[in-house]
């Protein structure tokens, strides 16, 4: 009897993230016809789970190829033997595979930049030149609902607008998210029904990480107040990035009847909502800073200057605002 549920769940786990992608793929159609697909294949659990799952559906979504491409960072001993499983994985599953390779510890040091950062930066680099050389239409990663919920945390202590807690989007250019609405719990089901392997990333519990420390103290915590934690932020998401799109019309369309040239109408900005004069500010200048932001809007009112950084100035002079290059 017992075993019976266990294989129950089982069929329940694994149905259950396959439908969520399938509904996704419905409602936004993330992948066109006939694409051909490459994964960014770190050999954790969520990569892992990704490649297993477009496998099972690469008929229904009328996939034409399936590769995984590993970038190995070379920041941790064992790197060559994640690169290993990376490999072995690929000749089990019958598909092809790429392997970078860069110091990424080396060159964050010379560059003057955080790890994390150049590490990104270095694996798209790769990622992109793949599918450019090889002809593949879309990148995939292992982005899920947990991860949003994350990202949308951390962008919320850091201090954030509406664009830091929308996360990221299912698609973004030509990178593709297939386990978007997926938990992390039902990645872990999945991998668990499968009887999958995967890699393990010591880094992934150091509570240093800020990431971390919400993965695994704070978002407890939620949803214990909360078991569908993850369902109510990705709602809340929706919301959210509707009531933007619609400001973002209206601030567009504000923005083309007051700019002139390199000139903003200050006095005509000045007198509409204050949420309409930062969403116009921040196109017109390309500026993300909250209080550079708020410089400008005292800028409608009186006269003045502030230096915005990258060479660049905004000027109030008679009627107009106006960015100018630094002398």
């Amino acid at each position: 009897m017992k075993e019976s549920r266990r294989e129950i769940n089982s069929v329940k786990s694994v149905s259950k993230l396959l439908r969520k992608i399938i509904r996704l793929q419905r409602e936004e159609a993330l992948i066109p016809p006939g694409s051909s697909i490459l994964i960014a294949f770190s050999g954790g659990i969520d990569s892992v789970v990704l490649t297993h799952a477009l496998l099972q559906l690469k008929s229904f979504l009328k996939l034409k190829s399936i590769a995984v491409a590993h970038f190995n960072h070379m920041l941790r001993k064992n790197s060559l033997q994640d690169e290993e499983f990376a490999k072995d994985f690929a000749v089990k599953n019958g598909i092809e595979i790429f392997i970078g390779r860069e110091k990424v510890g080396e060159i964050a040091k010379k560059s003057g930049r955080n790890v994390e950062e150049t590490a990104r930066d270095l694996r798209y680099s790769f990622l992109r030149s793949l599918k450019s050389e090889k002809g593949y239409d879309l990148i995939a990663t292992g982005h899920h609902l947990s991860d949003l919920v994350e990202t949308v945390l951390l962008w919320l202590i850091r201090g954030a607008g509406f664009e830091g807690l929308l996360g990221f989007e299912p698609k973004e250019g030509d990178v593709v998210r297939p386990l978007y609405r997926v938990t992390r719990q039902e990645i872990e089901n999945y991998a668990k029904a499968y009887k999958l392997q995967w890699i393990e990333d010591p880094t992934n519990r150091d509570l240093r990480f800020y990431r971390n420390r919400l993965r695994h103290e704070v978002i407890p915590i939620l949803r214990e107040l909360n078991p569908s934690v993850e369902e109510t932020f990705l709602r809340m998401r929706e919301i959210l990035k509707e009531e933007n799109d619609l400001l973002h019309r209206i601030s567009s369309d504000l923005l083309k009847q007051l700019k002139v040239g390199d000139c903003l109408k200050a006095r005509d900005l000045g007198k509409e909502h204050t949420a309409l004069q930062r969403r116009i500010l921040m196109e017109f200048s390309r500026v993300k800073s909250f209080s550079k932001i708020e410089q400008m809007r005292r800028l409608l009112y009186k006269g003045g200057q502030i230096k915005l950084g990258d060479g660049l100035k905004v000027v109030r002079k008679g009627e107009y605002l106006c960015l100018k290059k630094v002398e």
